[in-house]
């Protein structure tokens, strides 16, 4: 299927916000994919579809994850939006046509991140956290890290979540933190050996 023809199929699937969300976080993946020099291909599919998952209202989420057989964890069936991804990567394969496991894998990721990310992922996750209608405090800041080094950038965004999840006594899923925990050692082991 065509990049047309995924977003005509999208356009018609989503609600017409989420729509407009998609299409501004396609256009900041793009520039995130150019500046660092990243698959444009794959970061555009993966960014135009990253919320196709939302077709499903989010209260029904989990039960429609687990009808698919996605094992939807303990934590996303009690925070049901974080569902949306997983069926994201369901849709983005079953009903698109994707069969690239890097695209999928940052569909899937997009939400909550996790170690290992490769820089679509990276990319596609921080173009959902930047696009410009995005406004929460430090959006300027994590804006101005995108454009200088993905890894701090995720730093920072995995920072600026677990502060805002934990401020609302909402769950951290594991995958976040492990992939905080993950770029933060990295960070930790380069700071030591310039010393």
């Amino acid at each position: 299927m065509t990049i047309d023809a995924m977003r005509e199929l999208l356009r018609r699937s989503l609600k017409p916000k989420r729509f407009r969300h998609s299409c501004a976080v396609f256009d900041e993946a793009l520039k995130l994919a150019d500046r660092f020099d990243a698959d444009r291909d794959k970061v555009a599919v993966a960014a135009l579809l990253h919320d196709c998952g939302r077709e499903v209202p989010t209260p029904e989420g989990p039960r429609k994850a687990a009808e698919l057989g996605l094992q939807p964890d303990p934590v996303v069936c009690a925070q049901p939006i974080l569902a949306h991804p997983l069926l994201g990567a369901w849709y983005a394969e079953h009903k698109y046509g994707v069969t690239d496991p890097e695209i999928l894998d940052a569909i899937r990721l997009h939400t909550t991140g996790g170690p290992d990310m490769t820089q679509t992922a990276k990319i596609v996750f921080l173009a959902d956290m930047t696009e410009p209608a995005r406004d929460f405090p430090g959006v300027d800041e994590l804006r101005s890290l995108c454009r200088k080094d993905l890894d701090k950038a995720m730093l920072q965004a995995y920072k600026d979540t677990m502060a805002y999840l934990l401020g609302q006594d909402l769950l951290v899923h594991p995958d976040a933190v492990a992939g905080y925990n993950q770029l933060a050692a990295q960070f930790k082991a380069k700071k030591e050996q310039a010393q």
